[in-house]
């Protein structure tokens, strides 16, 4: 039985419930919709490519500037601390609202300037939700389930490209007007997401770090806990945006992890249709097929391994494994042309596998551990904007260096990024599996950060 004045373990100890997942699920669409904004622009390269006229430079620009690196970077800039003063549900309110709105630009594009205006409006959109819906799923996640759940945010994060990338083949006879049937689905699942949202509820460990009783009694209330919270219904901080900083060593080992794990992915997520011009096609159901094979090999790494393994499993030891994979996936086309069909294969089933079974779960389950319920929001949005920005940078030059180098240079600066994340995955990394949220934190820096009452539990 829950200890009748502790929230937090009433929270943690909870049974796994259909509600946890129906919360879950619906904060893993701002995945769903990241992925598809992204890998939408992905299969539409070649048709924007033609009709708008576009040189590598400003294919590179919209590359750098889409959902997949610096709008949704400064998205998450602007929503951290947002979400942390005002709330994860106040987010919800309006941010799908916006992508809604880009995604309809997109759709309606007839030049490049409204490709890119709206564009950027999704991607600042997704910037806002993502990092808001992680940390709400960890907050409201029992101790032991933490790991199964956030990695519906992964899941989610390939099941939506492969839809749209099976309508994209669908619509290929559309031409030109195929892109505009991708983008006006994302208006509509966006949409239907806001709507669907109303009914979540507001993160009780939030509640009480801002003292609203109200909120945790509707969250213990729906958990079917019955705790008395009167000790915690006075405000337990005021957190400030520089507060994040106290916690340095969770942002000196998130920031590059997400870095070296990002720019592969990214670059894979968006260019990969590209790339695949190098096997001799130029049919994009070629490519549209081939990343299809990619998410799905993914899919199984998360469900299959990820899922059953990470509440129960060395943590570190499992991410260790999936970077390892991804590194050989890449290794091979340094030496060997991409455009061998079984070079090809081998790196995109490798790289699937590897990155979902470990590799990317794992790092987003350390994200939201690292930092205290007061700013985790924010720390979320700081770190996660480090990795799209520097994306950003990235995607600008790589039509560029595949023109001029070859994908052998892509696949070098990859093998060597995720070999750097099994060094600092394994000495840095935390075994956070069955703990609390605030255990974690407690044994990461050792007692040697200051805390608010909330992390002071009997944890």
């Amino acid at each position: 039985m829950s200890n009748p004045s502790d929230p937090l373990k009433a929270i943690d100890e909870s049974k796994l419930t259909s509600k946890h997942y129906r919360w879950t699920i619906l904060s893993a669409l701002a995945d769903f919709l990241d992925a598809g904004s992204i890998v939408a622009g992905g299969a539409s390269v070649s048709i924007w490519t033609s009709y708008f006229s576009l040189s590598s430079l400003l294919l590179g620009l919209i590359a750098s500037l889409s959902p997949n690196a610096f709008a949704a970077g400064i998205g998450a800039l602007i929503a951290g601390p947002l979400g942390d003063k005002y709330g994860r549900k106040a987010i919800y309110m309006y941010d799908l609202i916006f992508y809604a709105i880009g995604a309809l630009i997109v759709a309606a594009s007839v030049n490049y300037f409204m490709l890119l205006i709206g564009y950027i409006i999704i991607g600042l959109a997704v910037g806002v939700d993502v990092p808001t819906s992680w940390s709400l799923i960890a907050e409201l996640a029992p101790r032991r389930n933490r790991g199964r759940l956030m990695a519906f945010t992964n899941l989610f994060w390939y099941i939506g490209p492969i839809i749209i990338l099976l309508l994209g083949i669908g619509t290929t006879p559309l031409g030109v007007n195929s892109f505009r049937v991708l983008f006006g689905f994302l208006t509509v699942i966006a949409i239907v997401t806001w709507v669907l949202r109303r009914g979540i509820i507001e993160s009780p460990r939030w509640g009480l770090a801002k003292g609203k009783e109200e909120v945790v009694k509707q969250a213990l209330a729906e958990l079917g806990q019955d705790v008395n919270i009167a000790e915690a219904s006075k405000p337990q901080s005021k957190a400030k945006w520089s507060d994040i900083f106290k916690y340095w060593k969770g942002l000196a080992f998130m920031i590059p992890i997400y870095i070296f794990w990002g720019i592969p992915a990214g670059t894979f997520g968006f260019f990969l249709p590209f790339l695949i011009e190098d096997l001799g096609s130029k049919s994009p159901i070629v490519g549209d097929a081939v990343q299809i094979a990619w998410f799905i090999t993914a899919i199984i790494g998360v469900v299959g391994v990820y899922m059953q393994l990470s509440d129960k499993v060395n943590r570190k030891i499992l991410y260790a494994i999936g970077s390892l994979i991804c590194a050989i996936g890449f290794a091979l086309p340094i030496g060997l042309p991409f455009k061998i069909l079984w070079v090809a294969l081998f790196n995109v089933f490798l790289f699937g596998f590897g990155h979902g079974m470990g590799l990317w779960p794992q790092t987003r389950v350390w994200s939201v551990e690292l930092f205290p319920t007061e700013i985790r929001n924010t720390a979320q949005g700081f770190v996660w904007a480090w990795m799209r920005i520097a994306l950003g940078v990235w995607s600008i030059f790589v039509p560029s260096i595949i023109s001029a180098i070859g994908y052998s240079a892509i696949a070098a600066v990859a093998t060597s990024f995720f070999i750097m994340n099994i060094i600092l995955g394994l000495l840095v990394g935390p075994n956070s599996q069955g703990k609390s949220l605030e255990e974690v934190i407690r044994d990461f820096y050792g007692g040697k950060v200051p805390v608010s009452k909330v992390v002071k539990s009997q944890y």
